[in-house]
């Protein structure tokens, strides 16, 4: 190899070991501040540096970015999951990976709830699985589990759902859920090629009406 192509090499591995410390700083001084939730068969997990690779190859298949991304998209990189991961924990926002009490080392996929915008208030529900986990009702399960964490223990008014148009699983699961239609926003784009967004809104007091305390 020429040297200056070694020297390219080397700056590469540089740049990566940086990013790799940086992150497992952040992860270090911010995974223990999302608690471990659980429903009836899931296990929800905050996320770890060790679900990074797991997530990344999620990215890569085409059946599952259909409607999000294009596969070599570089947002979808492990590295750019990583930089993304941990940014809002401190808020009490993040991303959660599940896996079946059953198998509990099996990564089924995850759920977060993530800055919607700009402001303070505005959350939206993440959610994506593996096609292997797909119709056995857990990307709703985990759903509906993270939905309690936030309108209960983070007192969210409201979560708002992203996704694409053309997503009929994902648009199900937003009225199974009893999230409302939201006003769409031109400047919200989703999907390769990207198109506008459908967006769905679900605000604390109906969630309540659909989920009385117990008695």
């Amino acid at each position: 190899m020429a040297p200056g192509r070694i020297w390219e090499a080397e700056q590469r591995r540089t740049r990566v070991l940086r990013r790799t410390i940086s992150f497992r700083e952040l992860a270090r001084d911010n995974g223990n501040m999302l608690p471990e939730l659980e429903s009836e068969r899931l296990l929800l997990r905050p996320r770890s540096l060790g679900d990074i690779d797991a997530i990344a190859g999620m990215n890569t298949d085409p059946a599952v970015m259909k409607h999000i991304a294009a596969i070599d998209d570089p947002a979808m990189s492990p590295e750019a999951v990583a930089a993304r991961s941990f940014s809002h924990v401190e808020r009490g926002l993040g991303y959660w990976s599940v896996f079946a009490k059953a198998k509990p080392v099996e990564f089924l996929g995850y759920v977060g709830l993530i800055p919607d915008g700009d402001a303070a208030e505005d959350v939206q529900l993440s959610y994506r699985f593996t096609v292997a986990s797909w119709g056995q009702g857990y990307a709703r399960e985990a759903a509906a589990r993270l939905l309690r964490h936030g309108f209960e223990a983070l007192a969210l008014s409201a979560i708002a759902i992203t996704t694409h148009p053309l997503n009929l699983a994902s648009l199900r699961l937003a009225e199974r859920l009893g999230f409302s239609p939201a006003p769409m926003d031109p400047t919200i784009l989703i999907g390769y090629p990207a198109v506008i967004a459908t967006r769905f809104r679900l605000t604390r007091e109906t969630w309540r009406g659909l989920n009385p305390p117990a008695a």
